[in-house]
């Protein structure tokens, strides 16, 4: 078995809000949509959770997308000059360097710039 890439998908509450997030703020670009989800060219999808979420805690329908960066510390300031709050600050780990934030539905969003 060969894999050719990764998508992944984000469960939400608010698709409309979701996609304003990601379209609007993160610069991601629709690829298709529906009523209940949403395919950005970035590989990553969103779909109207079928379950109620958690909204600060992980759970089986929550999710950790990982945006591969060229600068972390640059990607930082601009979606911190965007009004995105930030839950971690850029810091190193594991030859990585990352900052991690979350989007409206509470999943945790991280810049990874690989060292």
């Amino acid at each position: 078995m060969r894999f050719h890439g990764v998508m992944a998908m984000v469960l939400v509450h608010d698709i409309d809000r979701a996609t304003r997030f990601y379209r609007d703020v993160l610069g991601f670009t629709i690829q298709e949509e529906s009523e209940d989800w949403v395919m950005f060219n970035e590989g990553v999808g969103l779909q109207v959770s079928p379950e109620p979420l958690p909204e600060h805690s992980a759970s089986i329908n929550a999710v950790q997308v990982a945006l591969s960066v060229e600068n972390v510390h640059e990607s930082y300031d601009e979606l911190i000059k965007r009004g995105i709050p930030f839950y971690l600050p850029p810091m190193e780990s594991g030859g990585m360097l990352f900052a991690t934030f979350r989007d409206t539905e509470g999943n945790l969003i991280q810049l990874v710039e690989m060292q």
